[in-house]
């Protein structure tokens, strides 16, 4: 392992007084960014995880202490150790391949039962958090029973960037695990969930099923849910200008400008591998049509696709570009974001139901949403379902719980 650097020494140092300043700050002038101005551990959270990624790659190695074992079956069961006893999850925490875990395996689960691969994001060089398993845990408990006593979720176990496992490595892991899963035992019924990195994960993998699917036939996803997806993975600088969500977002998302324009993070992420490719970031190719129309998970009747992401997010322009050409999604460039004072407006959303010539299409802007705040700011609701384990979606608060209410209701009506 390398030394720690200098700027990876002062990053992590600068943390604590960060927080400090922000304590002693929130009193007078209240959090960090608009949704959470009001909310003093939420805007913690955002400037720790903003601050963190600001952290070289490879001085994440000494960041990323634990492993995704070491998260299941220490730290969550020591966080939610009632939780988890009530539920008995089964196979909870046990390995699968040694590309994943069990999140839950349903004791009698038949080959077409939906298995849903979670795929975490964190930039391929951070470890799963703990509020991603939460949020995760909080989604499985909150679907419609006879739905849950079916569906099984996977927790791939990437390796990461920070390590030296740069891009596609991921993607190769993936694929040793869904080959498993679809080839070699015959499971017909898989979805992804995917965040951030995750995100572009799920969509890179899509890329390559398809020249997978030239040789040998294969079994696509049939449901996707796309939180914060990471499409491009290098930013140009010409998007960082005023009406640009890369510059207007800036100050006040997770994910800053001059931390993912980096030339030295992006070759610590990317390695050798070509940038300009669809299986590494389909925001820095050429974007056709065609590319996406001819995958079947994006285009067939029996598929559908969920897609969240902040209106207070740099990546937002990114997500509804690559949904323009991928899902026909008419949203980047009709309307003016930002403005939406954060209430739930129609042009924030757009539901599209499948018929015979398409997949559908759910595709929600959280108003004044950061990156990814499905699974790291929902994350406490599990608490919630802990102390009220007969907790409905339809009691839930829809804009505290926006990801995860909408997430549920896509795998409710979806799922069979």
């Amino acid at each position: 392992m390398s030394v720690l650097t200098l700027t990876g020494l002062y990053v992590i140092l600068s943390i604590p007084v960060k927080l400090l300043l922000l304590l002693l700050s929130y009193p007078f002038v209240g959090g960090f960014g608009r949704k959470y101005k009001h909310h003093l551990g939420h805007s913690l959270r955002l400037l720790l995880c903003r601050t963190g990624l600001m952290v070289p790659v490879r001085d994440c190695a000494y960041i990323c202490i634990y492993s995704n074992e070491v998260l299941l079956k220490t730290i969550i069961k020591i966080l939610h150790r009632n939780y988890l006893n009530k539920e008995k999850l089964n196979d909870y925490g046990k390995r699968y391949d040694e590309n994943s875990f069990w999140i839950v395996k349903q004791p009698d689960i038949k080959k077409n039962d939906p298995i849903i691969v979670y795929l975490h994001g964190g930039g391929y060089y951070f470890e799963t958090m703990p509020s991603q398993i939460e949020s995760l845990l909080a989604v499985q408990k909150l679907l419609d029973p006879s739905l849950r006593s079916k569906v099984s979720i996977l927790l791939l176990d990437y390796k990461l960037a920070c390590r030296g496992y740069t891009m596609p490595n991921q993607l190769n892991e993936l694929h040793q695990t869904y080959k498993r899963l679809a080839f070699e035992e015959g499971y017909t019924n898989i979805s992804f969930i995917g965040d951030s990195a995750g995100g572009n994960l799920a969509v890179t993998y899509l890329q390559y099923l398809k020249l997978v699917n030239e040789k040998t036939p294969i079994v696509y996803p049939n449901k996707v849910v796309l939180i914060s997806p990471w499409v491009k993975v290098a930013i140009e600088e010409h998007q960082y200008a005023p009406g640009n969500s890369m510059y207007d977002n800036d100050p006040i998302d997770m994910i800053q400008y001059r931390a993912f324009h980096d030339v030295d993070r992006a070759k610590a992420i990317v390695g050798p591998s070509n940038v300009h490719s669809l299986l590494i970031s389909p925001g820095n190719t050429p974007y056709k049509h065609d590319d996406w129309t001819s995958i079947p998970t994006l285009s067939s009747p029996t598929s559908d696709i969920l897609v969240l992401v902040g209106e207070d997010e740099v990546f937002r322009d990114d997500v509804l570009t690559w949904a323009k050409y991928a899902l026909g999604v008419p949203l980047y460039g009709k309307y003016k974001y930002g403005d939406s004072e954060g209430k739930n407006l129609n042009k924030l959303t757009y539901i599209r139901k499948s018929d015979e010539k398409s997949a559908g299409i759910r595709f929600y802007i959280e108003p004044w949403g950061v990156h990814d705040s499905t699974l790291f700011f929902e994350s406490h609701l599990l608490r919630k379902l802990t102390k009220n384990p007969k907790l409905t979606i339809d009691a839930l608060d829809q804009d505290e719980f926006f990801g995860i209410t909408r997430i549920v209701k896509f795998l409710n009506e979806t799922l069979t």
